[in-house]
């Protein structure tokens, strides 16, 4: 069975008080009411498809994290930890990729909530084929990726080993 693979970008958010181009301004930008509702029916979205993450990795955005919090509203009781991390906050693709492939074997279901470019543009790296992925990332926007392991021998089975070249895009959309 593969794992999965769930890339989240951040539900709409404010802007950014006029004229503060700082990355403080930046990271402290909260959700609108209309990216709260949204990350809400993420959420929603994901229990229905039977997606509860076993780990979690969110950059440490304020808009990310709540994003996060309104999806795990549809999960109680979830025993996932957040592993909320700095790298993640405006992260290129690469980055991203590294930091997934470090996330331990026995996590078959992985939830990444970050923002674009790094997001779609990891999406695409991931399965360059899917024409979905061709519109990018809107707020609020699921990629979910099955994730199979190279079944070479020689190679141990885990994330590691299977991105990116063994994600194929199962599903993309905008609760």
């Amino acid at each position: 069975m593969p794992r999965r693979l769930i890339l989240l970008r951040h539900a709409q958010a404010e802007s950014a008080p006029l004229g503060d181009f700082s990355i403080e301004a930046d990271l402290a930008r909260p959700l609108t009411p209309v990216g709260e509702a949204a990350a809400l029916r993420c959420g929603v979205w994901l229990r229905k498809q039977d997606l509860a993450p076993d780990a979690i990795l969110c950059s440490t955005a304020r808009r990310t994290r709540q994003t996060l919090h309104n999806v795990m509203q549809a999960f109680p009781g979830s025993a996932a930890t957040p592993d909320f991390s700095v790298d993640l906050y405006e992260a290129e693709a690469q980055t991203l990729l590294e930091r997934l492939r470090r996330t331990p074997p026995a996590v078959r279901t992985l939830l990444l909530v970050g923002h674009n470019p790094g997001i779609s543009l990891l999406a695409s790296r991931l399965d360059s084929t899917a024409p979905e992925l061709d519109e990018g990332f809107a707020p609020g926007s699921i990629a979910v990726f099955s994730v199979w392991d190279n079944s070479a021998p020689h190679h141990a089975s885990g994330w590691q080993n299977s991105l990116p070249d063994g994600a194929i895009l199962h599903t993309f959309t905008r609760p």
